[in-house]
């Protein structure tokens, strides 16, 4: 018996845009899962949603999905619009704005007619409630599985990649069931992972005299309230830094993580700065003539909170998870935002005051 169903397995999606990497593969920026809501009125009939995170899709006008076929090639991506020909939204936000999540609807008949692989989370049969949490022994400890497609693992067979996690903190969402509550998992994560489902795991033995959970059920896609940034920061910059700062309260040390991980792919890609040491990078940087001096000291602050010399693998293996210093993680946030204004938003402010002096006066820049 399998421990997680197949069905499961089909039923979480990559998520990607219509852009492609320079060995001309798509890329893809996020998870999510479909959802199968039986009709009341005649139980032979279903609407489907595809859930995710609402920053996955950000100001995105259509994303790309992908699935396994039994018919031509392995795999078939389909393409789902996210706004009508008037501008408006084809998905439904949470009522609760800080809550993070969407729901798109689409209708299934080109995966049948394709014959494309596909599954769903049957709202009724295969999610818990709080209730039938605390009611089957759901609680700290308690093992889940969290799925989706980290780092842009999106292969010619669609395949999510599983990671084992449990359950951190519940008890106050079972006291607080009626007041919006959260609980956290804690499970390592990556870039990619955002939108994707948590699973319980089943556990087919207990303690004489306590509830049991023998089944795999959808629990929780992951959400939290994101900070806004500037439109003229790219997406795939914006997915990392939303994702280090949403797991910042569970695990510094994984925001941490993904906060050196990002600041060392702009060093890279946006100001070619490229020494294969990140602390030889930061100091590059700050030698630049151009950095404006709050740039140059938070770079400074970060050097020494993160302690390169007793922790030297932080600036050799930027993406490797090690301790992190008290308050490190969220330097890193206050610094990677200093990047961002340095590298995409004073720029295009700039070229914004310009254009306008140009319209305005009819002088050139």
């Amino acid at each position: 018996m399998a421990i997680i169903p197949e069905q499961f397995m089909n039923a979480v999606v990559a998520i990607g845009i219509d852009q492609f990497d320079a060995d001309g593969k798509r890329i893809w920026i996020g998870s999510g899962f479909i959802v199968e809501r039986k009709e009341l009125q005649n139980s032979n009939f279903s609407t489907y949603y595809i859930i995710t995170n609402k920053h996955v899709i950000g100001n995105l006008r259509q994303i790309f999905m992908r699935f396994n076929s039994l018919s031509g090639a392995f795999v078939k991506d389909y393409n789902i619009n996210l706004y009508d020909n008037m501008g408006h939204p084809l998905f439904s936000a949470h009522p609760n704005q800080g809550t993070d999540i969407i729901a798109i609807q689409f209708a299934p008949q080109a995966l049948i007619n394709d014959m494309s692989i596909w599954g769903a989370f049957e709202i009724n049969t295969h999610t818990l409630t709080l209730e039938q949490m605390q009611r089957t022994g759901v609680e700290e400890g308690s093992l889940v599985y969290a799925l989706g497609f980290p780092m842009n693992l999106v292969y010619e067979i669609k395949s999510p990649i599983c990671r084992l996690g449990c359950v951190s903190r519940i008890r106050d969402a079972f006291l607080l069931a009626q007041n919006t509550p959260i609980f956290l998992i804690d499970a390592q994560t990556f870039p990619g992972n955002s939108g994707g489902p948590i699973i319980s795991r089943p556990e087919p033995l207990s303690i004489m005299g306590t509830p049991s959970n023998n089944s795999s059920n959808l629990i929780y896609p992951k959400f939290s309230k994101r900070k806004a940034l500037n439109a003229a920061i790219p997406e795939k910059y914006v997915q990392i830094f939303q994702e280090s700062e949403q797991v910042n309260n569970i695990s510094p040390r994984a925001s941490a993580t993904l906060s050196r991980y990002l600041l060392q792919m702009l060093l890279h890609e946006e100001l070619h700065i490229s020494k294969g040491n990140l602390e030889k990078e930061i100091a590059e940087l700050e030698a630049r003539s151009n950095v404006p001096s709050k740039l140059v000291t938070m770079l400074q602050v970060m050097r020494r909170v993160a302690n390169f010399g007793a922790h030297p693998k932080k600036s050799t293996n930027s993406n490797e998870i090690v301790e992190v210093e008290e308050g490190e993680s969220a330097i890193m946030l206050d610094l990677l935002e200093e990047v961002f204004d340095y590298i995409f938003v004073k720029p295009k402010q700039q070229e914004d005051f310009l254009k306008t002096i140009q319209e305005k006066y009819g002088i050139a820049p």
